[in-house]
């Protein structure tokens, strides 16, 4: 059985475009959960609130600021660390 010719020039293209993407649905946004400040890309950093409902465990990842982020893991840091010393 004979195996059939193609030639490139056989196939019609479809005038294709790809509907443009607006600027605003390439860069993601977030509020950050401590200074409520809008920013554009991913977050620097999210907090984390644990709390029960009944006997289900909740969890929540709030995004964070590159700011705030700092300031709370630097903050978190120096009270750990003055706890271990009034202990030790």
């Amino acid at each position: 059985m004979a195996t059939p010719r193609v030639h490139p020039n056989d196939f019609v293209l479809a005038d294709c475009e790809p509907e443009p993407v607006s600027e605003r649905a390439l860069v993601d946004t977030f509020a950050c959960d401590a200074c409520g400040e809008q920013f554009h890309g991913p977050p620097a950093g999210s907090g984390l609130f644990l709390w029960t409902r009944g006997e289900e465990l909740r969890l929540e990842e709030p995004p964070l600021c590159e700011e705030c982020a700092m300031k709370i893991t630097i903050g978190a840091l120096i009270k750990w660390e003055s706890e271990e010393e009034e202990e030790g």
